[in-house]
């Protein structure tokens, strides 16, 4: 009986012990279950910060290469530059002429052996600006001269007097500035609006304080008339001598109001810029082609003088800034690089305030073109300040570009094409054109004040 007890009580020894084992080893899985659970967390939680730290490391690697664009000259990226708690390559890809790829791969805390790497990319642009050039030729103080029938396809606004002689002609209209704005002895096509007008053919409607020795096609208002002859209504205060097709008016109920002076489209802030762009692309000496050569430059400063002389091209990959002169001869061509699409570029010449740089010739067939697209144009600018002496002189067939010399002269002569002229005095003769194109309202330059690039909305990718 007692043996038959033990046997009992040994068995039940037995099966607590194989309770306790089989309790032990769940309670050791779930041990080690929530182990392994936290390790993975633990882990997950690392990559999220390392993760996170990679997307700071990125976006602080991007500000950086756009500033480096910016103020190192042929930038074009790094590798493995050590940031924060990792390190990053940054690959610079252009797209174009104003445009360039920025890429980003950030690795934390290395590349041998990332805990996390992402990987972002972004689009930069040079900033445009849109110069807006609303007359085929606006003049300053200096006025606009017209003789040998020259000829402005387009609109006029000059503070100071508009002279013409022999057949020449504007097809818009002509407005001149001030109490003592004159036109004189041109032919207009549309209408004439200025203090006095004096020897003057009108093909539209005249208004003036002064008209004297007109013929006007259509009505004109003015304090006094003389010696004219008008084909539609006229209202006055006085007249000598002027037959009337209709109705007449007298006294003229409201006083001539002068138009005001127009100030220019361009600033020094934009100037600045623009040689900024061109500084920041490398700085070389006097350059020259000749003889059927071709080359590509840009953006670049020439400290001294460009020289393009038969047959030559010159293609402008950016904005050139020239210090001394500028001189296009024989057949040579300057075209912007087809990459600036419908953009318009900038060759500039001369430093501010001089009064003996930054003279421009072009002759002998000699062009500035764009880009090929519609749109596209070559602004071409003389920073000479002198009303003396031509800034800017186009000759011989020359043409197809935008002339600006704010304080200078601009003679164009024999033929010569152009399609706006904006400066402060200019003298267009020997069949010299200026026709202008309405694209030249609001053409986009490719770069904007600061000069600098600039990242294009909505272009921030992740990729990994």
């Amino acid at each position: 009986m007692k043996n038959y007890k033990l046997k009992i009580i040994n068995s039940q020894h037995g099966q607590i012990l194989l309770l306790v084992l089989v309790f032990m080893a769940v309670v050791t899985s779930i041990v080690v279950s929530l182990m392994g659970y936290a390790g993975l967390q633990i882990r997950a939680h690392r990559q999220s910060v390392a993760r996170g730290q990679g997307i700071n490391i990125a976006e602080a690697a991007v500000e950086l290469a756009v500033w480096k664009l910016n103020n190192q000259a042929n930038y074009s990226g790094e590798a493995n530059t050590p940031y924060a708690n990792g390190v990053y390559n940054i690959v610079i890809t252009p797209l174009s002429a104003t445009s360039k790829l920025i890429k980003i791969d950030s690795y934390t805390p290395n590349a041998t052996s990332p805990t996390a790497h992402r990987t972002v990319q972004v689009t930069v642009t040079i900033g445009n600006a849109n110069v807006a050039f609303n007359y085929g030729v606006q003049a300053g103080n200096g006025g606009l001269s017209m003789d040998n029938n020259s000829t402005v396809v387009g609109n006029i606004y000059s503070n100071g007097n508009i002279i013409g002689s022999n057949g020449a002609r504007i097809t818009g209209t002509a407005i001149v500035a001030g109490a003592t704005g004159k036109i004189d002895n041109i032919r207009v096509d549309t209408n004439a609006i200025g203090h006095f007008l004096e020897d003057i053919e009108v093909g539209g409607n005249a208004t003036s304080a002064s008209l004297l020795r007109g013929d006007v096609d259509g009505d004109v208002v003015s304090d006094t008339i003389s010696s004219c002859s008008i084909d539609g209504n006229a209202t006055f205060d006085s007249k000598t001598s002027c037959s009337i097709d209709g109705t007449q008016t007298t006294p003229n109920p409201d006083n001539f109001q002068d138009p005001e002076v127009m100030p220019f489209p361009i600033s020094d802030e934009q100037i600045d810029a623009w040689e900024s762009e061109a500084e920041a692309g490398g700085v070389i000496s006097s350059y020259s082609l000749s003889n059927g050569a071709s080359a590509s430059l840009g953006p670049k400063k020439i400290n001294g003088n460009l020289t393009l002389s038969n047959n030559v091209t010159l293609t402008l990959t950016g904005t050139i800034w020239v210090t001394g002169s500028i001189t296009l001869s024989n057949g040579s061509i300057i075209k912007l690089a087809s990459s600036y699409g419908n953009l318009s570029g900038v060759l500039l010449a001369g430093v501010d305030e001089s009064s003996s740089a930054g003279l421009i010739s072009f002759s002998n067939n000699s062009e500035a073109q764009g880009s090929g697209t519609a749109g596209s144009y070559i602004l071409v600018l003389s920073q000479r300040n002198n009303t003396t002496a031509n800034a800017i002189a186009i000759s011989n067939n020359a043409n197809s570009m935008i002339l600006y010399a704010a304080d200078g002269v601009v003679e164009v002569s024999n033929n010569a094409a152009l399609k706006e002229i904006t400066a402060n005095k200019i003298h267009l003769s020997n069949g010299a054109s200026v026709t202008y194109e309405s694209g030249l309202a609001s053409p986009l330059f490719s770069s904007g004040p600061g000069g600098g690039w600039e990242i294009q909305d909505q272009s921030w990718q992740l990729l990994q």
